[in-house]
């Protein structure tokens, strides 16, 4: 009977970063959605604040309805047609596809709680979205999704002092810096990692 080769240190660290640069690498495919769920929500986010101040009130809000109508068809057809349907799944993908999920149903609650008492979301969503982001940078050691992270904790803060209202333009800026910028650092090394 065989026995299984132990490993050692080197070997094991190698295999442990073997499997962050396997969930990067998918992750930097995935930058495709930051990049999409990014864009609608500064459309929506803008929209939504353009409307209020044009006098709309009640209705300036209905930008988001139309952003899952794009977002999740656009999301599956690219999952369809451009996923790897083959390839090994680690620890490290199959983490990150939970704490996103977590994070979907987090997010539908504080929208569903902050509609209940008539309160702006954003403060919650954009800390709930600085967790998600920052967890997700540390997990693949991609520091662009740590930094922007740290910018939607920064603008939950900002927050407090402007009207909520206004809270829609920080929400604007906090996913391009946050979302926008490292869903396009990322792409770039897909088709660079692609390339070699």
């Amino acid at each position: 009977m065989a026995q299984e080769k132990q490993m050692t240190h080197e070997e094991s660290l190698e295999l442990i970063q073997s499997m962050i640069n396997t969930a990067r690498h998918k992750v930097a495919d995935d930058g495709f959605h930051l990049i999409l769920w990014g864009v609608l929500v500064i459309i929506c986010s803008l929209l939504n604040y353009f409307f209020f101040q044009a006098g709309y009130g009640n209705w300036s809000g209905l930008p988001w309805l139309f952003m899952p109508v794009v977002g999740v068809p656009a999301g599956i057809i690219y999952e369809r047609s451009f996923r790897r349907s083959a390839g090994i799944r680690t620890v490290v993908d199959t983490n990150i596809k939970y704490l996103w999920w977590s994070y979907g149903v987090a997010l539908f609650l504080v929208l569903f709680y902050s509609g209940s008492i008539q309160v702006s979301p954003v403060p919650y969503i954009l800390m709930i979205t600085g967790m998600v982001t920052f967890a997700s940078g540390l997990m693949l050691r991609f520091r662009p999704m740590m930094a922007g992270g740290v910018v939607f904790f920064i603008l939950t803060l900002a927050c407090l002092w402007v009207q909520p209202v206004d809270q829609l333009l920080l929400e604007a800026l906090g996913v391009f810096l946050g979302y926008i910028i490292p869903g396009i650092i990322l792409r770039r090394l897909s088709k660079s990692q692609a390339d070699v």
